[in-house]
């Protein structure tokens, strides 16, 4: 179960910055704020140890990212994936 971190000003502007932005690294997310990126990393982290974000692993020219997402933006992207399957489906029939 997840813990309530204390939630400072900065955790709160990154929440705010994370739910009205698209998905993005953690370092585009320091880059955009103009913060120090292992402060952010650990904001980050503590807002995904309280179930306020996601953080996926992803590959993109041979480099691992941490990618920073609200909930709402992954449950679209899982729609988007089921919709996309469902038009295959339907044009094999």
């Amino acid at each position: 179960m997840a813990y309530m971190t204390k939630m400072t000003r900065r955790k709160i502007e990154l929440l705010e910055q994370i739910e009205k932005s698209t998905p993005m690294s953690i370092y585009q997310l320091a880059q955009i704020t103009g913060r120090n990126y292992r402060r952010v990393f650990d904001h980050v982290r503590d807002l995904s140890d309280a179930g306020l974000v996601n953080i996926r692993r992803e590959t993109r020219n041979g480099r691992q990212l941490s990618i920073v997402e609200h909930p709402c933006h992954q449950r679209l992207r899982h729609l988007d994936e089921m919709f996309i399957f469902r038009q295959e489906i339907n044009a094999t029939l």
